[in-house]
């Protein structure tokens, strides 16, 4: 059973069986593993990790400034990861996200649609209404992709520009080479306009 299977399950057996309620250390990965690090912030209101080791410093630069950014400052908890994870929750246990900065970035799978489809999905069932600020990792795969014309940014910008917050693009968190670990679950503070995010350890 992978972590989708154990996650939709009704009853949530799978995650009741790692005790995480009991265990002090926090969830580290990226990818599927947004589903439990979501949900161990729902029920217990503990932080993760998204990235592989745990963060050593408190503020993560953007690493190119070919990137979506809507300018300004925004200060929220850090909640999301993985937009497919974000995406499958939605009416399955998705905590809401009122308030907080939502971080999002994936690996290709298939085309432009993909990413497309799953930020219409969460706008469209309001998880993305009340939002504070957006942070975009990476989205490996799409580097040099075109589709009628239309890259990834262009689809970030024509989902993420409407909102109305501040959006910070180009940021190395997520899958792949060198990314950054940053807390989840912890008071950020987003300033587009500079290229940082900036967090406290819990």
């Amino acid at each position: 059973m992978n972590l989708n299977e154990a996650f939709l399950d009704a009853d949530h057996h799978a995650l009741d069986d790692l005790d995480l309620e009991h265990d002090p250390r926090p969830v580290l990965g990226i990818g599927d593993t947004t589903l439990v690090q979501l949900e161990v912030w729902r029920r217990y209101g503990r932080p993760g990790v998204h990235g592989l080791s745990r963060p050593t410093g408190d503020v993560v630069r953007r690493e190119t400034d070919d990137a979506v950014t809507v300018p300004g400052r925004a200060e929220g908890v850090l909640l999301g990861g993985s937009l497919t994870a974000l995406r499958a929750m939605v009416g399955a246990g998705l905590p809401r996200l009122d308030g907080a900065i939502v971080l999002i970035d994936d690996v290709r799978v298939k085309g432009l649609g993909q990413v497309d489809r799953q930020l219409t999905h969460l706008r469209v069932a309001g998880a993305l209404d009340a939002v504070r600020g957006i942070a975009v990792g990476r989205f490996p795969g799409y580097e040099g992709y075109a589709d009628r014309g239309w890259t990834l940014l262009d689809v970030l910008r024509d989902q993420l520009s409407p909102l109305g917050v501040p959006v910070l693009g180009g940021l190395p968190l997520g899958p792949g080479e060198g990314a950054q670990p940053v807390w989840l679950g912890c008071p950020t503070v987003l300033d587009a306009t500079a290229g940082t995010l900036r967090q406290a350890s819990p």
